[in-house]
C-alpha cells in the first residue's frame, strides 16, 4: 500500500511537471520578441512560469486533495489526530525552493549581463536618444566624408542635424543607445526589444540590444513625465531596416544634414526642426508639418495671430513684431499664456542655448512666419 501511495505521488507531480513544461514552451505573454535580448528575456520568463505552474498545482493540489480526503464525516464529533510535524516533509519543502530560487538567480544574472553589461564591439552602432517633454529623439553618427570643403568647422554645425524623431536601426547589428534627458526623468522602452532605461538629467545612461526582427513598433516612455505622458508613446517610432536600407539612410540623413548646415536659419530648415529634432508635434496641431498634438494651442494661422499680439505688446522677445511674439512664446511660453492654456506645459528650456541653440530658434522663427 505505501508503494502504490508512492507510485501515485510521483505519477502525479510526473504530470504537473509535464503540464508545467507545457505551459512554459507555449504560452505567449509578450509581444513579437524582436531582439536577441528579447528572446533571452522570454526564455527566462517562461522557465519562471513553468516552474510556478507546477507549484500552483502541487499547493492547490494538495489543498483540493486534503479538503476531499480529511474532511469532517457526518456524526463525526471527535477531535482531529495530534499531528506534530513532519521533519522530512519540512526539509523537503525548505530545501526545494532554495534550490529553485538559488538556480533562478544565476540564471537572471546571466539573462542581465546580456542585456546590461555587454563588451563593446567593433560592428554595434551607436545613437543617442535624448527624452523631452513629450517625445524622443535619436541622434546619429556622421558617416566618413573625404570633401575637402568639409571643414571641422562645418563638420561640427552638420553634427546638430543629424537627427531625426523615427528611430533607424539595423537588421542583426548590435545598438548601443546613449540615453540622456533634457528636462525631467523618462523612461526608453520598447516592448518588442524588452529594454527599458531611465533617461535622466545630467547623466547618460545605456542601452543596448540586437534586432532579429524587420518591422515597426513605437518607442515608449515608461516614466510618468507631465501632463503629455501619455501621447508620448504615440509620437515615435523605431524601424528595423536590411544594412544596405539603413546605410541609404544614414547617407540621406548627413546629405539633409550638411545642406541644413549650410543655411540653418531658412524656414525650410525650421520646418524640419519641428517635425525631427523638438518635440512640437507632442502638443501642437500643425497641418503644414504634419502636427497632430492637442495639449497646446494649434499653430495653424501662427502668423497671423503673432501680428495680433505684437500690435497688443503681449509676450514680445527681442523686438516688437510678430517674430519677437513668436520667439518670446518658445523662450519664455509663460510671459503671454494663450486663454485657455496653463503655464508650465510648454518647455521652460528652449531659452537655454544649449538645448536650443540660435540658429534652430530663429529657422523655426522664420518658419512659423510663413504659417497663415
Amino acid at each position: 500500500m505505501k508503494l502504490n501511495r508512492y507510485a501515485i505521488y510521483i505519477l502525479v507531480g510526473a504530470i504537473f511537471i509535464a503540464i508545467g513544461v507545457i505551459v512554459g514552451l507555449t504560452v505567449r505573454v509578450f509581444p513579437v520578441a524582436a531582439s536577441a535580448e528579447a528572446v533571452a528575456v522570454d526564455s527566462l520568463f517562461n522557465f519562471m512560469l513553468a516552474i510556478a505552474v507546477v507549484i500552483f498545482l502541487i499547493v492547490e493540489g494538495g489543498i483540493i486533495y486534503s479538503i476531499i480526503r480529511f474532511r469532517r464525516r457526518p456524526g463525526d464529533e471527535t477531535d482531529g489526530a495530534p499531528i506534530h510535524g513532519n521533519t522530512a516533509l519540512e526539509i523537503t519543502w525548505t530545501a526545494i525552493p532554495a534550490v529553485i530560487v538559488f538556480v533562478l538567480a544565476i540564471y537572471s544574472y546571466q539573462v542581465y549581463l546580456t542585456i546590461r553589461n555587454p563588451e563593446p564591439k567593433d560592428n554595434e552602432v551607436r545613437i543617442g536618444v535624448i527624452g523631452q517633454q513629450f517625445a524622443w529623439k535619436f541622434v546619429y553618427e556622421m558617416p566618413e566624408d573625404n570633401d575637402p570643403n568639409v571643414t571641422p568647422e562645418l563638420r561640427e554645425r552638420i553634427k546638430q542635424y543629424m537627427i531625426d524623431s523615427t528611430l533607424y536601426v539595423p537588421l542583426n547589428r548590435p545598438v548601443r543607445a546613449l540615453i540622456e534627458s533634457q528636462d525631467v526623468i523618462h523612461s526608453f522602452y520598447i516592448p518588442e526589444f524588452r529594454i527599458k532605461q531611465d533617461a535622466t538629467p545630467g547623466r547618460v545612461s545605456e542601452a543596448y540590444f540586437t534586432p532579429i526582427e524587420k518591422g515597426e513598433w513605437w518607442v515608449v516612455c515608461a516614466e510618468l513625465c507631465g501632463v503629455g505622458h501619455a501621447a508620448m508613446s504615440q509620437i515615435n517610432r523605431v524601424v528595423v531596416l536590411e544594412q544596405s536600407e539603413f546605410d541609404q539612410y544614414i547617407a540621406q540623413l548627413y546629405a539633409k544634414a550638411k545642406e541644413t548646415a549650410s543655411d540653418p536659419r531658412s524656414p525650410e530648415v525650421g520646418k524640419q526642426l519641428i517635425m525631427n529634432k523638438y518635440a512640437c508635434g507632442a502638443c501642437h496641431i500643425l497641418d503644414d508639418a504634419g502636427l497632430v498634438g492637442n495639449i497646446g494651442p494649434s499653430l495653424n494661422g501662427i502668423a497671423t495671430r503673432a501680428e495680433g499680439h505684437a500690435e497688443r505688446g503681449e509676450g514680445l522677445v527681442g523686438g516688437t513684431d510678430a517674430a519677437a511674439y513668436i520667439r518670446g512664446s518658445i523662450v519664455n511660453p509663460n510671459l503671454y499664456l494663450v486663454p485657455g492654456y496653463a503655464a508650465g506645459i510648454m518647455p521652460q528650456n528652449y531659452g537655454n542655448p544649449n538645448v536650443m541653440s540660435e540658429d534652430d530658434l530663429e529657422a523655426i522663427v522664420n518658419y512659423l512666419l510663413t504659417i497663415r
